[in-house]
């Protein structure tokens, strides 16, 4: 195993995904005849759910900060990049080759350069500053650190079971938005039709992940993304359209 680990640091080179400022590794692999030894990808698999899960309370952090800062209304963007990063990440346990699990890596590597970019944006609009962020970031690190040391096996982006985890939170965030939309007043209609097709997709996710189906995971990530784009759109309109509704009775109650 050591060996084998050595060999796998000697064919990877390090990709990075950028949040609050900071990059973590990622490695990219263009190894050799048997980059697709099933030990080199177990070592591999293991190293990204580490990141990913580092990763992960960054964003959390990062979120928690812009929250506060803008009283909620700067993170809708940013927890739809995590979503979109934690379905690469998770969709990891279930590929067992190296170009797909580049290719899995290389998607989380983008989506962490888009949270990046969008962080940035929000504390523009905002007037947040790097210091503070950091301190936000700094503590959400720590505790997935303390988590590491406490239960050292309890990587659960390693597991199999990893896709349907992220599935099942991406969902829940999905229905406290539509709340909190319908709670402000926002017509969510279309949107919570298109919420209740992703939410229909479970059943197939969950025999991907059950009968271990393998790159079968990716056909449906694909079907789930294309809704979650619309669903995302429909979100944005019915948001526009609540404004224009607002300055509209804001106008007339001048007159």
């Amino acid at each position: 195993m050591i060996i084998l680990l050595v060999f796998l640091l000697a064919i990877i080179s390090p990709v990075a995904g950028l949040v609050d400022g900071r990059y973590t590794e990622i490695p990219s692999s263009t190894g050799p005849l048997d980059k697709d030894n099933p030990e080199l990808i177990s070592i591999l698999k293991t190293h990204t759910a580490y990141v990913g899960i580092m990763q992960q309370a960054r964003m959390d952090g990062v979120i928690a900060y812009i929250d506060r800062i803008s009283n909620g209304a700067g993170s809708i963007n940013l927890r739809w990049i995590q979503d979109d990063y934690l379905t690469a990440a998770s969709s990891i346990p279930l590929l067992y080759t190296s170009d797909e699990i580049t290719a899995a890596r290389e998607e989380m590597r983008a989506q962490s350069i888009r949270f990046s970019d969008e962080t940035k944006t929000q504390i523009a609009a905002f007037n947040g500053n790097d210091a503070e962020l950091r301190v936000s970031t700094n503590a959400t690190e720590a505790i997935a650190e303390t988590s590491f040391v406490r239960m050292p096996d309890a990587i659960w982006l390693e597991k199999g079971s990893a896709r349907i985890a992220a599935f099942n939170t991406s969902t829940e965030k999905r229905e406290n938005l539509l709340l909190t939309l319908t709670r402000q007043g926002v017509d969510i209609t279309e949107a919570k039709k298109l919420s209740d097709q992703i939410d229909a997709t479970r059943t197939e996710l969950q025999d991907v992940v059950i009968n271990k189906k393998n790159s079968a995971v990716l056909s449906i990530n694909g079907v789930i993304s294309k809704l979650n784009n619309q669903f995302r759109s429909s979100v944005d309109d019915a948001l526009k359209n609540h404004e224009i509704q607002l300055n509209a009775a804001a106008l007339m109650a001048m007159k």
